[in-house]
C-alpha cells in the first residue's frame, strides 16, 4: 500500500521544518518540542498529578476514581521527549480508554545511557504496584504501554523481570541493535542514520547486544506476558518489530500483531492527525479490558 495521505502530510510538514539535526542541536530540539507541547490544548481529566515514584518523576492520569492503571513509557529514541511532549496524548488515551496512566519521565540518553532509563521504568512499575490504592487506581493487573524507544523499554523490563507487567503494548518497537534496516522505508519520520545515532546514544558499543537492549535475542521470551505489537508499513523498524512478534509467538506467548497500513513512525501519538491513531487507541482500550477480565 502507498503512503496514506495523512502520513504524506506528516512527512511534508517534517520536510518543511527548519533544518535542526542531532546531535548538535539536541538541546534546542528538546526545548522547542517541550515549549510547543505546553501551548497545545488538552483534555481535562478527573485527576492529573505529578508524583515521585521512589525518586523517578512520573505523571499520573486518572479518568475516574478506581480506574485500572497502565504504565506509559514515551518514545523519542531514548533521547527526546518528556512528560510534556506526551501530555496531550496521555490525556487523550486515558479519556478514550478509561484507563489511568502512570507516565514515566525516565532519564534520557546520551547523558544517562543504558541501564539508567530501564532502571527508572522498573522503579516506576514497582512503585505503582505498591501505591495504587492511595492514588485511587488499581494496579492489580498492570500493563506496560510504550511507543518506539518506550516500547523497547517496556520489552526490556519484561526481559529483566517478566512478572513486572501483566501485558505489553509495543508500538513500533526497536528490538535489534544489529538489524539491517530496510532502506526503501526510510523517510523524514525515521531513517537509518537517525536510528543508528539513537541506538549508540542509548547503548553504546557492546551494550547494544545486551538482551535487555536487543530484546529480540533474549533467551527468556517464553516467560514474557502477552503482547500487542504494532508495526508501521513505512517504517525502518517494521521488519524487526514483526520478527519480534513472531518470536514471542513461537515461544508460546499470546501475541496479537498488527501492521498499520500506510502509516509511518510516530502515528500512534497523534490522534488529531491520524484516523489510524484514534482507531488503534480504541483497540488498545478494548484489548486491555479483555485481558484484565481474563486475569481477574
Amino acid at each position: 500500500m502507498s503512503l496514506h495521505p495523512q502520513s504524506q502530510a506528516l512527512l511534508d510538514a517534517l520536510a518543511a521544518e527548519e533544518g535542526l539535526s542531532l546531535p548538535g542541536d539536541l538541546d534546542r530540539i528538546r526545548a522547542e518540542a517541550h515549549d510547543a507541547a505546553l501551548r497545545a490544548d488538552r483534555i481535562g481529566l478527573d485527576h492529573v498529578a505529578d508524583v515521585d515514584a521512589d525518586g523517578v518523576p512520573c505523571r499520573l492520569y486518572r479518568p475516574r476514581p478506581g480506574a485500572p492503571v497502565a504504565l506509559y513509557v514515551h518514545g523519542g529514541g531514548w533521547v527526546l521527549h518528556d512528560l510534556e511532549t506526551h501530555d496531550v496524548f496521555c490525556r487523550y488515551l486515558a479519556h478514550r480508554t478509561g484507563w489511568a496512566l502512570l507516565a514515566v519521565d525516565y532519564r534520557r540518553a546520551p547523558e544517562h545511557p543504558y541501564p539508567a532509563p530501564l532502571n527508572d521504568v522498573q522503579t516506576a512499575a514497582a512503585w505503582i504496584r505498591a501505591h495504587d490504592r492511595e492514588h485511587r487506581v488499581d494496579a492489580s493487573f498492570l500493563p506496560g504501554i510504550g511507543d518506539s524507544s518506550g516500547a523497547n523499554l517496556v520489552a526490556g523490563l519484561c526481559v529483566r523481570h517478566p512478572s513486572a507487567l501483566n501485558f505489553q503494548v509495543l508500538m513500533y518497537p526497536p528490538v535489534d541493535r544489529r538489524a539491517e534496516l530496510p532502506e526503501d522505508e526510510a523517510n523524514a519520520a525515521l531513517d537509518g542514520p537517525g536510528m543508528e545515532w539513537f541506538w549508540e546514544a542509548y547503548a553504546p558499543g557492546d551494550l547494544g547486544d545486551h538482551p535487555e537492549v536487543s530484546v529480540l535475542g533474549a533467551d527468556n521470551l517464553a516467560e514474557h506476558p502477552p503482547a500487542y505489537v504494532v508495526s508501521n508499513e513505512h517504517d525502518v523498524l517494521r521488519d524487526q518489530a514483526e520478527d519480534y512478534a513472531a518470536r514471542l509467538a513461537a515461544a508460546g506467548v499470546d501475541v496479537l500483531a498488527h501492521r498499520a497500513l500506510g502509516m509511518v513512525h510516530s502515528f500512534w501519538r497523534q490522534p488529531a492527525a491520524f484516523d489510524a491513531s484514534r482507531s488503534t487507541v480504541t483497540a488498545v482500550g478494548a484489548l486491555l479490558d479483555a485481558q484484565r477480565s481474563r486475569m481477574r
